[in-house]
């Protein structure tokens, strides 16, 4: 919810701009002077799945994985943008095993589109080596 204009809101006063949330099941009539932004729900996700929030305020974004999760008044979801050639490996229509010993472009990108704001993962078959790179410590390391 977002306020137009000052008012009392059961005694609390409201600026023109606040934000704020109401949750939980609730019935709601707004005053005249609050806009409804937007509904939200919660987020479902597994221990392999996660999504990108991004604090509106602080400019910070950050990976929520592995809970069911409400993104706040003061978060948005962030879309996470990758290199096309990322990209296109990411959508490929490939089998991470069976497909690991073929090169070339004949399935590369031909998949659905990636949802940017959901944390990328990447299936890597047994018996094999990733190497990762740390943007933040700007350190390089290969997982097994």
């Amino acid at each position: 919810m977002k306020a137009r204009e000052a008012f009392d809101d059961n005694g609390k006063k409201r600026s023109p701009g606040d934000k704020w949330m109401v949750s939980g099941p609730a019935e709601l009539i707004p005053p005249i002077e609050v806009e409804v932004v937007c509904k939200r729900t919660a987020k479902a996700m597994d221990k392999n799945e996660g999504i990108y929030v991004r604090d509106v305020n602080s400019g910070n974004v950050r990976s929520v994985t592995g809970q069911t999760y409400m993104i706040s008044e003061t978060e948005e979801l962030w879309e996470k943008d990758l290199p096309e050639s990322v990209e296109n490996l990411l959508t490929a229509l490939k089998d991470p095993l069976a497909d690991r010993g073929i090169h070339g472009a004949d399935k590369m990108g031909s998949g659905k589109a990636r949802d940017k704001t959901k944390v990328v993962t990447f299936r890597v078959p047994h018996n094999a080596a990733v190497q990762l790179y740390d943007y933040k410590q700007k350190k390089s390391r290969v997982v097994f």
